[in-house]
């Protein structure tokens, strides 16, 4: 009996199950029952079972059913389940297997970072306040999903992390085909970016498809005949056009160049060269059959083309405050809007010097060289779409706020803690030799 539940909770049915949930509970606005249902499935999972890895796609699925902001005048059911399944169910499953949490690849740039929050809060002055605290403790959280993941997964997953990211990039890019079939005017609704999906914005929307979208190229690149994953792909790449996010839309070029290049080098990169030529054959049509729409979003991306959208006097006032207090920043709170409502600074690496400063840059610098190292510890195609993954999440986040955004961080340190529990023999091998 056991063989056969595990058997089915590492197979493609069950992910393919909680995604389909994923769309009809989104679709039909079931969320105060589907979510429910999902967290207690997890706290089930995290209680009963020593292998945490079908929790993920529970856990990552759970993100995309929202379809629209909850009320906090009549908090939703779930809110309050959340920390309940989460937290307690990791606590359970801890003292349970008696789990040592202090192990990890990205544990020495998780306590610089931590140390960096500490020592921030020097220059924070009368921005300290009980909001500071939270906002301090989510960002904690991050380290403790990282922990509690990298010491609990059980084996090689990554083919299991590949194909449930190539699920959630269909989930999010049939919820954005959705949202544009609901509405009364579409041309309005691409003129004035209005797209929102309930759990997020455009630019949210525009970062998960450049997490998910490159797992579609890998099975391209693996699949015998890859015409139509590429067809998926770029289906996919058409949804994200439609965000209008212009970061996320420059992300991904870069990505989608990445990914048709590594499909391409190979002694039959010709054949699928031509699979491309075929694929964009089939956009061109669906471009000329839609040229309304896309005349549209074309219009609106080149006149805001040189706008910088306030982003550079954003990023002006992160290297003063920055040059303010170079070595440990100015705390959380370095940037706060009118109302005194916490704002970012739009790109990783100036937000990180303008709150943590140099100790901060040197925290975030270690994480992402170890994201990048164990992705990229075999040179498998499975690794190189998740490092292309994570590069354009990276890219992204030069002009958008991507790192330390709770459901982002999420993504990413799932992908290292599932790759550091698949390669940790290779190290230990190639430490031994």
């Amino acid at each position: 009996m056991k063989t056969k539940l595990d058997r089915f909770l590492n197979g493609f049915p069950y992910q393919l199950i909680i995604s389909a949930a994923t769309i009809l509970v989104w679709t039909m606005g079931w969320e105060n029952y589907g979510l429910p249902v999902v967290l207690g499935l997890m706290f089930i999972e995290f209680v009963l079972r020593k292998d945490t890895m079908p929790t993920i796609p529970l856990f990552m699925n759970a993100l995309f059913m929202v379809s629209r902001t909850p009320s906090f005048d009549a908090i939703p059911l779930y809110l309050y389940m959340t920390p309940v399944s989460i937290i307690l169910g990791m606590t359970i499953h801890a003292i349970r297997f008696k789990i040592n949490l202090f192990r990890g690849a990205m544990l020495p740039g998780v306590l610089v970072m931590i140390a960096a929050l500490a020592l921030s809060t020097m220059n924070a002055g009368a921005t300290l306040s009980p909001t500071y605290a939270f906002y301090a403790l989510v960002g904690l959280l991050y380290a403790v999903v990282y922990l509690f993941y990298v010491n609990t997964i059980q084996g090689d997953h990554v083919k299991y992390l590949v194909r449930m990211m190539f699920l959630l990039g269909l989930v999010v890019s049939l919820e954005v085909l959705v949202y544009y079939l609901r509405v009364d005017d579409v041309l309005y609704a691409i003129e004035n970016k209005t797209i929102t999906l309930g759990w997020g914005i455009s630019n949210y929307i525009a970062t998960y498809l450049i997490l998910f979208v490159p797992m579609t190229f890998y099975y391209a690149k693996t699949a015998k005949f890859p015409y139509l994953w590429i067809l998926v792909g770029v289906f996919e790449g058409i949804m994200l056009l439609f965000t209008a996010s212009r970061g996320g839309i420059i992300a991904f070029t870069g990505t989608f160049a990445l990914c048709a290049a590594y499909l391409m080098f190979q002694k039959k990169g010709w054949r699928d060269g031509l699979y491309f030529l075929g694929a964009f054959a089939v956009l061109a049509v669906v471009a000329w059959i839609g040229k309304e729409f896309f005349l549209t979003l074309y219009e609106r991306l080149a006149s805001l083309l040189l706008d910088d959208t306030g982003r550079i006097p954003i990023w002006l006032e992160a290297i003063d405050k920055f040059k303010a207090h170079p070595l440990f920043g100015n705390g959380l709170f370095a940037r706060l809007d009118e109302f005194g409502v916490y704002r970012m600074f739009h790109n990783t690496v100036l937000h990180t010097l303008a709150t943590f400063g140099l100790v901060g840059l040197a925290g975030l610098l270690m994480q992402v060289f170890v994201q990048f190292k164990w992705v990229l510890r075999r040179r498998t195609p499975e690794a190189i779409f998740l490092a292309i993954a994570l590069l354009g999440a990276h890219m992204h986040g030069m002009v958008d706020n991507i790192y330390y955004m709770p459901q982002f961080m999420v993504v990413i340190v799932l992908i290292v803690a599932v790759c550091e529990n698949a390669y940790k023999p290779l190290a230990a091998n190639a430490f031994k030799g």
